[in-house]
């Protein structure tokens, strides 16, 4: 039986399709999904250069990109699925903390996306989702 299934997102869209199979899974068994996002500090890949006019004046952002959390609230409130939580931490090693959350919060499933680094960075860093794949206490699945 799978009662709880975990959710990490981060913003793309293939964590988007995990977190849409999840739903199809969690629907049939009647789970409790939690979504999580883990925030980690200082990540300047996050920081984007102040767009120019023609002139070199700054143009102001309109409206703030929505969070990832929200983007998961969106996809979950239009699937209609009701049994689901979302949660936000900060950690410097998100598979890491992936699995510890799965394991706080008794999770029978994880349920994540493969972001696909390429082949030469995953090779020297490894992938989120490999790690957790390695490390967890349950099973895994990872949606390409």
């Amino acid at each position: 039986m799978i009662n709880k299934i975990l959710v990490p997102v981060d913003g793309s869209k293939i964590a988007l399709r995990a977190l849409e199979f999840a739903m199809e899974i969690g629907g049939k068994f009647g789970s409790e999904i939690i979504v999580i996002n883990i925030d980690v500090p200082y990540d300047l890949s996050r920081i984007k250069p102040p767009r120019r006019d023609k002139n070199g004046n700054v143009i102001p952002v309109e409206a703030a990109a929505p969070t990832p959390l929200e983007e998961a609230e969106k996809e979950a409130k239009k699937a209609g699925y009701e049994q689901i939580t979302f949660k936000k931490v900060v950690d410097i090693d998100p598979a890491e903390r992936i699995c510890a959350e799965a394991e706080k919060d008794d999770t029978d499933l994880i349920i994540m996306g493969n972001r696909g680094m390429g082949v030469l960075a995953g090779f020297f860093l490894g992938s989120v989702s490999t790690k957790v794949s390695q490390s967890a206490h349950c099973p895994v699945t990872i949606v390409k």
